[in-house]
């Protein structure tokens, strides 16, 4: 009787501290898990809602179920051509900004004091400048009658169609999202403690063995952070193809923008938006399960 006592009072005692345990763990996570509720699965579930309802001209969604913008977006050769345009240049963007971005990152991380704060402001400065206004200054230098072309006239006699086309939108890609790959890189290879890579060549290492075995392999989370972000936001990017590009150059991001805001046509451009969701995610998780297999980095589990 006496121990049934002292259970119910341990009982009413450990009450309030398992409730505040409660709520000191889980109470943090309630703001940032509202905000991803409302402004970004609640949108994304409506919109994939009405991608199965038809298109009216009056009321922009008539509510009858169908299935014919997905049968159009995936048996369509047009809209196959437009998919694997832009997870091409997603790729090939991605693959450039890792190629110019690793050892510009490389090299801000283990240069002087004063060579990385200028180098740093360089990669930043960018960053501050709206994407429109630097869009902007490279049609300026791809014009016709652009900077690049007044000298190409001046000096050899010809000029070259710089604007308009697929090279002028990739050029422009990596131009916006390189400090994306920069950034992370650096982070990363300045985390990394100065003793490693000598102790890997006191253990017999040459210089490229440790910069592999060491510095590339702790680097590669933000490499791949960076690669995750550029690849991403290329393949939903408007502004840059729709400026520099030519008709050829029709991006699933731009053929979104077209339907939901100059068409109004909600349905179709809301299955655009979840097969674009899908199709990024999927290759998203390819890529990463790709260079972790490869490099064999178990930690990242």
């Amino acid at each position: 009787m006496l121990g049934a006592i002292t259970d119910f009072t341990d009982d009413l005692v450990g009450q309030p501290n398992r409730v505040s345990d409660w709520l000191d763990e889980y109470l943090p996570a309630v703001p940032p898990a509202a905000y991803l509720l409302i402004f970004l699965i609640l949108p994304i579930l409506y919109a994939v809602y009405i991608s199965f309802f038809e298109y009216s001209a009056t009321t922009i969604i008539s509510w009858n179920f169908t299935l014919e913008h997905y049968e159009q977006l995936l048996f369509d050769s047009f809209y196959q051509g437009l998919l694997w345009y832009t997870v091409r240049l997603s790729i090939i963007v991605s693959a450039f900004c890792v190629i110019l971005g690793y050892p510009l990152g490389y090299f801000i991380a283990t240069t002087t004091p004063l060579r990385r704060q200028l180098a740093l402001f360089a990669v930043f400065l960018p960053l501050m400048v709206g994407t429109v206004v630097r869009i902007y200054g490279w049609i300026v230098l791809f014009a016709t009658n652009g900077v690049i072309n007044t000298v190409l006239q001046d000096l050899l006699g010809f000029k070259l169609t710089l604007l308009g086309n697929t090279l002028s939108v990739t050029i422009g890609l990596i131009g916006v999202y390189l400090p994306l790959v920069v950034l992370p890189v650096y982070s990363s290879i300045e985390d990394i403690p100065d003793s490693l890579v000598p102790a890997a060549r006191n253990l017999g290492a040459n210089q490229l063995q440790a910069f592999y075995k060491v510095t590339f392999r702790l680097s590669l989370p933000g490499l791949l952070t960076g690669t995750i972000f550029v690849f991403v936001l290329t393949m939903n990017s408007i502004v840059t193809p729709d400026l520099l590009g030519g008709r050829t150059d029709l991006t699933m991001g731009l053929m979104i923008y077209d339907n939901a805001v100059k068409s109004l046509n909600w349905p179709f451009a809301s299955a655009v938006g979840t097969v674009l969701t899908i199709t990024t995610t999927a290759l998203v998780y390819i890529y990463f399960s790709f260079v972790r297999d490869r490099m064999g980095v178990s930690e990242w589990d």
